[in-house]
């Protein structure tokens, strides 16, 4: 069994148990439609975290931040500490390499997934 695998499949049993825990304590009780109201907000936050945390990986903050850098370190009265400073800086998408998010991703996508069932269950039903 791949390792990414395992992982995305214990995540998504934390998940899981975390979603009919939740429901529990928060609804005081366990039944369809408050599993899928519980899985959709779980499910969600991770799905948009995930996305959220690729964005910032691929790049797309960069350019925000080297502007912000360039405008505040302008207003500095030493321009030869603000070069400095912008020079040791990292970018967001370097401070968020080593984190994988994939099998965050998967996970929650078979979070959203089991929602998906569940709700065509209750309608069906």
């Amino acid at each position: 069994m791949n390792i990414s695998f395992k992982s995305s499949l214990i995540f998504f049993l934390v998940l899981l148990l975390t979603t009919v825990g939740t429901s529990w304590i928060y609804y005081g009780e366990i039944n369809l439609l408050t599993f899928i109201n519980t899985s959709f907000t779980i499910s969600s936050f991770f799905i948009f975290i995930s996305l959220f945390t690729l964005v910032i990986q691929k790049g797309f903050f960069d350019g925000i931040t080297y502007s912000f850098r360039r405008i505040f370190a302008s207003s500095q009265p030493d321009k030869e500490l603000e070069q400095d400073i912008r020079n040791e800086m990292r970018p967001p998408s370097e401070l968020l390499q080593p984190v994988s998010i994939q099998h965050i991703f998967a996970a929650s996508l078979l979070l959203f997934l089991c929602m998906f069932i569940s709700l065509f269950m209750y309608y069906n039903s």
